[in-house]
């Protein structure tokens, strides 16, 4: 029997050479290889950082907090429309101005009308306040109306309009300035 490869014996060995292009294999493996080197020598790298101070770290803060206490609107006032409010100011605007005229009366700073000189008559006194108090009720609702709309805080809108009612003044009448000094503009 004759063998199909020359120089073989009977044994019949066989072999195959494969040449395979390392090139391949080498070019996928690098990175990921390079990648896991250096996450090893990185993790060993972290650096510490000593953030203890010898005697406790002091703040001073100072704070200055002024609270003023207003008249909220009522529910009552708050079932009303605009237009009614708006109407029975509208009403009352004459009373005010003459209350302002005779300088028992004033603008204050928040947008509210306050009592500057309490008349000694005590029926006039009861009919002041009474105008003071039902104009500021209307003048509370009208800032929360205001807020709402706006989303805005009350204090703001009133600080707004105690602005407008300043710069509204007649020559004589009282205002308070913004730093709580009351004048005669």
């Amino acid at each position: 029997m004759q063998l199909p490869f020359p120089h073989q014996d009977d044994s019949s060995h066989f072999s195959v050479n494969f040449i395979l292009s390392h090139s391949f294999f080498r070019t996928r493996a690098l990175p990921l290889t390079g990648l896991l080197l250096a996450l090893g020598c990185l993790g060993g790298c972290a650096p510490t950082v000593n953030l203890a101070t010898p005697q406790p770290i002091k703040v001073d803060v100072g704070v200055r907090l002024d609270v003023y206490q207003k008249t909220a609107p009522t529910k009552a006032k708050e079932e009303q429309s605009s237009l009614e409010i708006a109407a029975a100011r509208r009403l009352r605007s004459g009373e005010i101005q003459q209350l302002k005229s005779a300088h028992i009366i004033g603008e204050d700073r928040d947008g509210y009308l306050d009592i500057r000189n309490p008349p000694t008559d005590p029926k006039y006194l009861a009919y002041a306040q009474g105008v003071v108090k039902a104009e500021n009720t209307d003048r509370s609702y009208l800032y929360l109306a205001n807020a709402q709309t706006k989303n805005e805080p009350m204090e703001l809108v009133g600080a707004d309009y105690a602005k407008l009612w300043r710069d509204r003044a007649f020559p004589g009448e009282w205002v308070q300035k913004e730093d709580g000094t009351w004048i005669q503009k």
